[in-house]
């Protein structure tokens, strides 16, 4: 009886021995698993609703940015005060709920920058405003460009800053994780090598003590040890009632606690999977199309949202670039902005571009993208998400359109009803020219004039995008003037410039004045009525400029000096003042008996539309083609 008690002292100590180190050591590193699983829980949400209310905020301030420019240009300015000042609102709102999830130094500082310069901003353009409202288009114009839109570039800058912030927080915070995790896997590797020491050591204590007084029990314990080494933890172990210290009862204790300590390791790793399958189902209920792309912007993860916006399975556009799905001219401009954010990692912010669809139609997508890193800091890639604003900029270019179509229309009807008033005040003055013989010749200088300025408001009248065409222009003048003095006036070369060149619409009616007063002073000094001493108007183009050529019979006056004003009547007194410049110059010239008048010109007066002619500008002017 005392040789039993002993034997079983020995099972019940080594096997209790053996199981509390074996508990120890799993329950130290299931524990530590457990604090790190429910770590990167915490970080990975906390940072996902970070990076989603800065994207937020960039996407709400890349709106304000198009609706400050707007204000100038949208008839609806009121309505567009008012988004956005609620815009400026809500843009308050998210940076208050980035505050309270912040909890880094760096991260708080640059908010309280950001809150800084939103008040600047707001500041600015309600100022901005103010001097709109008074009708202080210019000033406000240029305060807009000057201060307003760089403080919201500065603050849309900062937000870019602190979104690349958190995301080196995250990648700081993964790595101290990932060497925690790796410490606490060696810890636990140590215990268990120490725990099966231990095992190995009693178990050939035991077994030399007990073989003999054990009986046949070594021989149940062996096909237990055995059953348990299969895996089956649900079988009986076979102890006798009131038998605590057996070898076969510290056994089944040992089966109990293994079973308890591998369910709650399975219960860890169901936990860390559930909340894998519950970002992941996040990522692919949302409306946008998720994916990352590696250093070489090949797609290595696509979201099912790419299906409802290019139609291409998630698995058809892996190994993919993002340029392979775009049109040929498309594709080169979005990869120089793309790899220029990569040679510096800086995230992807509201880069618009335009994708193929599978069925063959383009698809207008809004990208944003962060890059991430491994563990040792080495550039892996971007990770981002792709919305579709196809119907969105559809429906702003429909009512761009629509307004401009409007305004054309209300523009061409304002030219129209001056040019008929302007006809009337002719109408007038050739009367009293009638009556006033001694006044004849300063009133047929007045009805040149307004002839003139009725020319050009005439062809605005007729044209769309209030835009007027030199070699239009020229020809309505000319024939305005021939129309007046009975002369007609032979022009030459209209057909063989090559291309066309737009006059600045400010600039219109003094260059309209200006020719109109040098054809008019060469038909004055022509003599005679012969083809020979009629003036005769060239029109050229010398690359970007234009070069209009006045010829008529006659000499220069001795003394005359154009450029000094010396020796200038009324007329070309005029002409002197009225040349814009820069943009345009007159040059007087004497070739054998005919005197040449040579008009340059030039930028900014005048610019190139090509061969092709704008949408909505005429092809041509009565009596005469677009060259």
């Amino acid at each position: 009886m005392f040789a039993r008690i002993t034997i079983a002292s020995r099972l019940a100590l080594g096997f209790g021995l053996l199981l509390l180190l074996l508990v120890i050591a799993v329950a130290l590193g299931l524990d530590r698993l457990s604090t790190l699983n429910d770590r990167m829980d915490h970080v990975v949400e906390r940072d996902w609703e970070n990076a989603v209310l800065a994207n937020r905020v960039i996407d709400l301030m890349n709106a304000q940015t198009r609706d400050t420019l707007l204000l100038f240009h949208d008839p609806a300015q009121d309505v567009l005060r008012e988004r956005v000042s609620r815009r400026v609102d809500t843009i308050g709102i998210l940076i208050d709920r980035l505050e309270g999830q912040l909890d880094n130094a760096e991260s708080r500082a640059l908010l309280e920058l950001m809150r800084a310069q939103r008040k600047g901003y707001v500041t600015s353009f309600r100022e901005v405003s103010a001097l709109h409202a008074e009708g202080s288009d210019e000033a406000a114009s240029h305060m807009l460009l000057a201060e307003t839109v760089p403080r919201l570039d500065e603050l849309i800058a900062t937000i870019g800053t602190l979104i690349e912030v958190q995301g080196r927080i995250l990648r700081e915070t993964a790595a101290e994780s990932l060497e925690t995790f790796q410490r606490a896997r060696a810890s636990l590797t140590l215990f268990l090598g120490a725990a099966m020491l231990v095992a190995l050591i009693l178990s050939a204590w035991i077994i030399r003590g007990v073989t003999r007084p054990l009986g046949g029990e070594p021989e149940t314990a062996r096909r237990v040890l055995e059953r348990i080494a299969r895996g089956d933890l649900d079988g009986r172990v076979p102890v006798r009632p009131g038998d605590r210290d057996s070898l076969l009862a510290a056994m089944d204790t040992m089966q109990t606690n293994l079973r308890r300590l591998i369910d709650e390791r399975m219960q860890a790793e169901n936990a860390l999977r559930e909340s894998q399958q519950r970002f992941r189902g996040l990522v692919e209920t949302l409306g946008d199309w998720v994916w990352e792309v590696d250093c070489d912007w090949r797609y290595t993860y696509a979201s099912p949202q790419v299906r409802t916006i290019l139609g291409y399975a998630p698995e058809e556009v892996i190994g993919k670039t993002p340029f392979e799905l775009m049109p040929p001219e498309e594709a080169p401009r979005v990869r120089a902005l793309a790899e220029g954010a990569r040679s510096r990692r800086l995230p992807i912010v509201g880069l618009e571009n335009v994708s193929v669809h599978k069925s063959g139609r383009h698809v207008i997508l809004e990208t944003a993208g962060q890059p991430y890193f491994d563990a040792a800091g080495s550039f892996l890639g971007y990770r981002g998400v792709d919305r579709e604003i196809t119907d969105r900029k559809e429906a702003e270019a429909s009512r761009l359109a629509e307004a401009a179509r409007l305004r054309d229309a209300l523009v061409r009807e304002v030219h129209h009803r001056i040019n008929n008033n302007l006809q009337t005040v002719v109408s007038l003055l050739r009367r009293e020219a009638g009556k006033r013989p001694d006044a004849r010749e300063a009133i047929e200088a007045a009805i040149a004039q307004v002839q003139a300025v009725a020319v050009v408001h005439g062809l605005y009248g007729r044209v769309t995008r209030h835009s007027v065409l030199l070699c239009e222009l020229l020809p309505a003048v000319v024939g305005t003037v021939s129309e007046l003095t009975g002369v007609a006036i032979p022009m030459e070369n209209l057909l063989e410039a090559d291309g066309k060149l737009l006059i600045r619409e400010s600039e219109t009616v003094a260059v309209a004045l200006v020719l109109n007063e040098l054809v008019t002073n060469a038909v004055k000094h022509a003599a005679g009525g012969s083809p020979e001493s009629l003036p005769c108007v060239r029109l050229t183009r010398d690359g970007e400029r234009g070069r209009v050529l006045i010829e008529n019979p006659g000499a220069l006056e001795p003394g005359f000096d154009f450029d000094s004003r010396q020796g200038l009547g009324t007329g070309l007194g005029l002409v002197r003042a009225l040349i814009p410049v820069p943009g345009m110059s007159v040059r007087f010239g004497q070739t054998g008996g005919r005197v040449e008048v040579e008009i340059v010109i030039e930028a900014p007066v005048i610019s190139s539309v090509g061969d092709t002619q704008p949408a909505g500008i005429a092809s041509h002017s009565p009596g005469s083609e677009a060259s």
